[in-house]
């Protein structure tokens, strides 16, 4: 084992097949020659190749775990973040706004076209709440979009990590490979090295949905449609109502286009002066 790890170490393919050929010849010439003639023996070479590589996949794993637990920590900081915002009292609009007007013994104490200091004052408590509004919103999305960003990286982490998986399990083929090589090409009876020795070929660790990789998943998906929820309540809950007496103005019949009320009571006394005139004619 100590040979393979300095040897995996080197990072240098072309050297390390090289010295795996090598090793494999002289084993050819050392060992028992049933070593390698036994279908259902593995030589010790193969055994060593094969730890080596389980315990380089285990690593990476453990890479790919504190990964996870980073960016879980950096998700739920987002997530606080965000409810912080969400349960500030000041974005939320006070009980006589929440109609969007002011109290029903302001409005019958002015029924005349002039706001009251009340409302002029609802009114600037209002204004205030929205610019609260606006900057509390701005961090929640800021904070959210930190979330979604950190479900990329941990889709990245997933990547890199069956990346990894793939390169440890070629190379150990290749280090294998080039171990049979270097039997056949010295053993006495290399005709009959079967194809293949027992454990020779072994299906690769699974890739993409691993334990760490799905509980990874799940959790920043529950975090990110969480806050989703709460950030779409919260805006139903403060989002920016009509300005007090804004409402009251609204239901006023719009006047017509062409100042009518003037015109009309012209037309009004010029018929008066017209009936006058017939009953004056008329007698």
């Amino acid at each position: 084992m100590a040979f393979l790890s300095r040897l995996f170490k080197r990072g240098d393919p072309p050297a390390e097949r090289e010295e795996a050929r090598r090793r494999g010849m002289r084993d050819a010439r050392e060992h028992p020659l049933g070593e390698f003639t036994d279908p259902e023996f593995q030589p010790a070479y193969v055994t060593e190749v094969r730890a080596l590589a389980r315990e380089q996949v285990t690593e990476v794993d453990r890479r790919l775990a504190a990964t996870r637990t980073a960016i879980l920590e950096r998700a739920l900081g987002a997530r606080e973040v965000i409810l912080q915002e969400l349960a500030r009292s000041d974005t939320h609009p006070e009980p006589s706004l929440a109609n969007g007007h002011v109290s029903d013994e302001v409005d019958e104490q002015q029924p005349d076209a002039f706001i009251s200091i009340a409302e002029a004052r609802a009114r600037r408590a209002e204004a205030r709440r929205r610019a609260v509004v606006e900057e509390a919103n701005v961090g929640v999305q800021r904070a959210r979009a930190r979330i979604e960003h950190l479900t990329q990286e941990w889709e990245s982490a997933l990547i890199e990590r069956d990346h990894e998986v793939e390169t440890v399990h070629a190379r150990a083929e290749q280090l294998i490979a080039a171990y049979k090589g270097g039997v056949l090409r010295a053993h006495p009876r290399r005709e009959e090295i079967p194809s293949l020795w027992k454990g020779e070929v072994i299906a690769m660790g699974a890739t993409g949905e691993t334990a760490t990789a799905v509980s990874g998943r799940v959790e920043i998906a529950r975090i990110l449609r969480e806050v989703e929820d709460r950030i779409e309540v919260w805006h139903a809950e403060v989002m920016p109502r009509e300005l007090p007496g804004g409402a009251r103005r609204q239901l006023s019949p719009p006047p017509p286009a062409d100042a009518g009320v003037p015109e009309d009571r012209d037309a009004g006394d010029a018929g008066d002066d017209r009936a006058s005139g017939s009953e004056q004619e008329g007698m």
